[in-house]
């Protein structure tokens, strides 16, 4: 691995994937479906300290993922394009996965999320060698909302439902979707 770190939440995607099921979940899979989001014209809140956000990747099959972002703040917070990630190694270097934003299932609209509302992504990634020199080993995926400067570590939920203890992505580049305020179209890649 020379010294390459990617989002170590697609780390942890692409080991689940690796370790999981290559069919999609049962159709009662639990997925985060909460979705109370307000498009808004308000512009976005300004001080960060008023910002507090816990994501979910849920896996969805080997190399796909629905990201959830939520709001935890106590203030609506308006939102538009696509979080950043970021891929940490085992040791917690960074990682720089080749990351690519798409306009997937279309351009981001702007939204506001109020308190314990959620927006979602889609995140396609392919899997490599964990062997190979081209492949990125991730243990921990991070998120920054788009405007924002804080880091929130991203939550992976397996196929099962269930949190991921340990995850860990073997992947070689990802794609990310706009954030959108319903989970319609966005796993469309």
């Amino acid at each position: 691995m020379q010294g390459k770190t990617i989002v170590p939440g697609i780390a942890v995607l692409f080991a689940l994937a690796a370790c999981s099921n290559t069919t999609p979940p049962p159709a009662g899979a639990p997925q985060p479906t909460h979705n109370a989001a307000v498009n808004a014209d308000k512009p976005a809140v300004q001080q960060e300290t008023q910002q507090s956000f816990h994501a979910e990747l849920t896996i969805q099959n080997e190399g796909l993922g629905l990201l959830a972002l939520e709001n935890t703040g106590k203030d609506p917070v308006t939102i538009q394009g696509w979080p950043a990630l970021q891929f940490l190694a085992a040791d917690d270097s960074p990682l720089k996965v080749p990351t690519q934003n798409v306009d997937i299932p279309g351009a981001g609209p702007s939204i506001t999320l109020r308190p314990g509302t959620n927006a979602f992504a889609g995140i396609k990634w392919e899997t490599g060698d964990k062997g190979s020199t081209d492949t990125f080993v991730a243990t921990t995926l991070k998120l920054i909302p788009p405007h924002g400067t804080s880091t929130t570590v991203v939550d992976v939920i397996g196929t099962d439902g269930k949190k991921v203890g340990y995850p860990e992505f073997d992947v070689t580049s990802v794609k990310v979707g706009t954030l959108q305020p319903s989970t319609q179209g966005v796993l469309v890649f």
